[in-house]
């Protein structure tokens, strides 16, 4: 009995030790060439409904912009929930498509008039990539997309 509380209490520690904050996601946050990038910024939010944590960095270029975020916890499923029940929509208005990325699910939303739009990748069973992006075609976002880190980010998530 004795042995199975230090056991226990050898476990906490080692949890509360490598537990993921948002600071640790920093890193993904990449510089982009030609683009203009706030400090990143996060949160680690902890409540009855569980635990989230999120990263986030804005960049500009001129009149265009794009917000990332790295969200782990509950809502990030939330987030791509639109996605799993089409493959395609195309109106003059908008468009919408799942499609693969690095063997990852994601989803784009992209509003033609406003040239605007997000794009969800699911990283994990609880995390997210989003990109919200302005004044730019869903093409320039898409590769825009590539620059960053998406399977090490999963596997930094995965691996605390």
């Amino acid at each position: 009995m004795k042995y199975i509380k230090y056991l226990t209490l050898a476990i906490l520690i080692f949890q509360l030790a490598f537990a993921l904050s948002y600071k640790d996601l920093f890193p993904y946050l990449v510089e982009l060439k030609g683009w203009k990038g706030e400090k990143p910024t996060g949160s680690k939010i902890s409540a009855t409904f569980g635990e989230m944590i999120t990263a986030e960095r804005s960049y500009k270029k001129g009149s265009k912009s794009i917000h990332i975020s790295i969200i782990k916890g509950g809502i990030a499923v939330s987030m791509f929930a639109p996605f799993s029940m089409i493959t395609e929509i195309d109106t003059p208005e908008e468009y919408v498509k799942v499609f693969k990325i690095d063997s990852f699910k994601a989803g784009l939303s992209h509003h033609k008039k406003e040239s605007s739009g997000q794009i969800i990748v699911l990283l994990t069973g609880d995390s997210v990539f989003s990109m919200e992006y302005r004044n730019m075609g869903y093409k320039e976002a898409l590769k825009l997309l590539k620059e960053f880190p998406l399977k090490d980010i999963a596997r930094k998530i995965l691996g605390l």
